[in-house]
């Protein structure tokens, strides 16, 4: 009896302890974020999440961008990124995913560091790019989990943010 129920209960660690979200889950929260380049900018964001399968996430971001007491030659900019995250590492309730995709922003200084950019360019006033992304996930209860996030994005150094969140199941089981 002792061995089935041991085995029972290891059954049920290894089951729970290989996702990052339940299979067809889909998951709303919001997003701060921290800019690299300007030392007064940040943003905040709504993000969507769609867990395909345990170890597979696609995500949909917005964020505005702003600047806290900056000069009125500030000008803010908007933000759209869709990306795939897969799990590294799982210590549950913790898990380590990381992921990449695009990302395109509105933001008009990047006419002027085009050059610099690894992998970007512009169609009208949208510049259009590539993101990689690691990611700390942590379940703090069953329908919430909260995240640190780093992102490196190839239109250059002046779009990287490093970002924490949370984010909500409302169909969690």
């Amino acid at each position: 009896m002792k061995r089935i129920l041991c085995l029972v209960l290891m059954s049920y660690i290894i089951n729970t302890a290989n996702a990052q979200y339940d299979p067809g889950a889909t998951n709303y929260g919001f997003i701060a974020a921290k800019s690299f380049a300007l030392d007064k900018e940040i943003a905040l964001g709504a993000r969507v999440e769609y867990a395909f399968n345990c170890y597979t996430t696609f995500m949909g971001e917005y964020n505005r961008t702003f600047a806290i007491g900056a000069d009125e030659d500030y000008e803010g900019f908007n933000e759209l990124a869709f990306g795939v995250n897969l799990i590294l590492f799982n210590w549950y309730p913790t898990t380590i995913t990381a992921g990449m995709g695009y990302v395109g922003n509105d933001s008009s200084v990047f006419e002027e560091i085009e050059d610099e950019a690894f992998l970007g360019f512009r169609t009208g006033n949208f510049n259009h790019g590539a993101q990689i992304k690691i990611r700390a996930l942590h379940q703090a209860t069953r329908y919430v989990h909260i995240f640190a996030e780093l992102n490196v994005k190839s239109l250059g150094r002046r779009y990287d943010t490093f970002l924490i969140g949370f984010s909500y199941d409302f169909n969690a089981k």
